[in-house]
């Protein structure tokens, strides 16, 4: 009511001006757009008078396992093609545009111990965007008398910087004594992506000399190079390392790339008969952090052999960043599945999914046995209930849903579930059926969590209702 009153103020004709006013007020314009003509106009010449900033583009032994040093080369291949174009890094002629601090002043920041760790690391990139003969002086002398912490924050910094002498600097510090700075070093040559760079952590990765920690790093690195033959590297060191730390790393890092690329390794790789079910759901869980919509690939593996297979796509479904579009195919699983920990995840992977029918997700919840898995369940249609209410959700929630979840969060024997009946019930808190509930949950609850959980809900909406 008050914001439609407001808009139908702004929108009143303002009364009649005398006309004397008028023409006083059209001179007075006048004489003000013609000074801020010609001070444009200034300011115009003068800006013409900058010169814009130049861009431009941008050892270890291998390991006993096999290395494909032919995909290697023909990787590097790829990659001197689109040199001209990888780096996202600044160009030594960007001296003047990174601000108003000359380089003896960035030098100075970088060592004065009393700044902020943020100034000097701000400091250390903004000399290596620089890449002036005096900027990369200054941070090789900082590398070399420096302690380790300032050193790794150099190296990494270094990713800033395309030149050649960056690379060689980076490429010198892989073999550094403290493990900080090699590790500052990876992250500094991921960042440039050049084909040199490429060449050295993929070296790298299969250097069995290198802990499986340190090898692991090298992975994840290089799944945050966006370059051309970068999957296919990722891809042939998951088929050829035979450690399980190192290789549950690599799944990550292709996992989390946009699905488009990587679909074919997951559907090869997963399809393998000689991985090991730890290493295919590492795989599978590694899906949850994919750019795009593996939802459909997903449902196929929710249908496994292996549950905990089955258990990892479900709950990868759920957490992935897009809704997906396999509601259909979930609740088909739901109406045949048997191992309850499996259907609790299909619950919650329908919580992110979109256009399912809701009356038979309904159905399917009210049949529902299991105590976790039917808290699972409520909460989906609370989630659902919120963000896309019906009158039979409604009237669910008014008649049972909420008086149920009550009882499951001030009764349930499993902890989890008492908390995942007050989250449920917050969900469904659009509705007085849930919010009474909650309330009676923060009275009455002998779960200290669950109390203050519940107290803070409650807390929350009243405000909002008393405002």
């Amino acid at each position: 009511m008050n914001s439609d009153t407001e808009k139908n103020r702004e929108g009143e004709q303002p009364p009649a001006r005398p006309t004397i006013l008028i023409a006083a007020f059209v001179c007075a314009a006048v004489a003000i757009g013609g000074v801020i003509y010609f001070k444009n106009k200034s300011s115009s010449s003068s800006s013409q008078l900058q010169p814009p900033a130049a861009a431009v583009a941008s050892k270890s032994s291998p390991e006993k396992e096999t290395t494909p040093n032919t995909h290697v080369s023909q990787t590097i291949s790829q990659h001197a093609t689109t040199e001209k174009t990888t780096p996202a890094v600044a160009a030594p002629s960007q001296a003047a545009s990174d601000g108003k601090q000359s380089v003896k002043d960035l030098a100075t920041t970088i060592n004065d111990t009393s700044k902020s760790i943020k100034d000097r690391k701000e400091a250390m990139k903004a000399l290596a965007r620089i890449a002036s003969a005096e900027a990369l002086a200054a941070l090789k002398a900082a590398l070399q008398s420096g302690p380790d912490d300032l050193r790794a924050a150099i190296a990494e910094s270094l990713g800033e910087c395309a030149t050649a002498e960056c690379t060689a600097t980076l490429l010198g510090l892989l073999n550094d004594p403290n493990q900080a700075v090699v590790q500052a070093a990876i992250k500094g040559l991921a960042q440039q992506g050049s084909p040199q760079a490429i060449e050295a952590l993929t070296k790298l990765l299969y250097d069995s000399s290198r802990s499986s920690a340190l090898r692991g790093e090298v992975a994840a690195a290089l799944g945050t190079v966006n370059q051309p033959g970068i999957v296919d590297t990722l891809s042939q060191a998951a088929a050829n390392i035979s450690d399980q730390e190192i290789v549950t790393q690599i799944v990550n890092a292709l996992g989390g790339r946009n699905f488009s690329e990587t679909e074919a390794f997951f559907q090869t790789y997963l399809r393998n008969p000689n991985i090991s079910s730890e290493l295919r759901v590492e795989a599978v869980e590694a899906l949850s952090h994919a750019q795009g919509d593996p939802s459909a690939f997903l449902a196929t593996l929710a249908n496994d052999v292996d549950s905990d297979v089955r258990i990892a796509a479900a709950w990868a479904m759920s957490a992935t960043e897009t809704s997906g579009t396999a509601g259909a195919t979930l609740l088909s699983l739901l109406q045949a599945e048997q191992d309850p920990d499996v259907r609790l995840r299909l619950y919650q992977a329908l919580r992110n999914q979109e256009n399912f029918d809701l009356g038979l997700a309904l159905a399917t919840v009210q049949k529902e046995a299991d105590p976790s898995a039917r808290i699972a369940g409520l909460s989906m249609l609370a989630k659902n209930l919120r963000d896309n209410p019906t009158p039979e959700l409604r009237s669910f929630f008014d008649q049972t849903g909420a008086s149920e979840l009550k009882q499951m969060a001030l009764l349930g024997e499993d902890p989890h579930d008492r908390m995942a009946a007050v989250v449920a019930l917050t969900r469904a808190a659009t509705t007085p059926s849930a919010q009474a509930a909650l309330v009676e949950v923060a009275q009455q609850s002998n779960d200290p969590k669950v109390k203050q959980s519940a107290g803070n809900i409650v807390s929350g909406f009243l405000g909002r209702v008393q405002q």
